[in-house]
């Protein structure tokens, strides 16, 4: 899946989804709000190998509209990985340390055994960000899920 993230102004972006069977979703997002934590899930999913998150579920033809709503039974795994996802924003952002991260995502039922985790996927994020920071108006990201 291809997903593109056009800078529109400071504070806004327009998310659009291209997956492998042509079909697509546009959306625009306040970024301030969305990106930092669409990145967070984007670098943890891919880092997992995990289609039960945002992105992988979107990749396989759900729409973001599906994934709504914490009774939803579709999101029962997306739950897991958004546990995982804020506490890396929360590392990421400071607000946490690395020992608290993993007491916390012990809350939830996913062997994440990889010690390096945080290590690999903080400074993706970091860098994304930092690209993010200095792309003109009007200039779009790709990334690939």
């Amino acid at each position: 899946m291809k997903i593109e993230l056009k800078k529109l102004n400071a504070s806004n972006h327009e998310l659009k989804i291209i997956r492998g069977d042509k079909t697509s979703e546009s959306t625009i997002l306040d970024t301030k709000t969305y990106l930092l934590h669409d990145i967070c899930h984007y670098y943890v999913e891919k880092e997992l190998n995990t289609f039960d998150g945002f992105w992988g579920m979107l990749s396989q033809g759900y729409q973001k509209e599906q994934l709504y709503g914490k009774t939803n039974q579709l999101t029962e795994k997306l739950r897991i990985i958004e546990c995982i996802v804020g506490g890396t924003q929360s590392v990421y952002s400071n607000h946490m340390d690395k020992t608290r991260f993993w007491y916390y995502i012990q809350t939830v039922n996913y062997e994440l055994t990889n010690e390096d985790f945080l290590e690999i996927v903080v400074p993706k994020i970091t860098e994304f960000m930092n690209q993010w920071k200095y792309l003109t108006i009007g200039q779009t990201t790709t990334l690939h899920f």
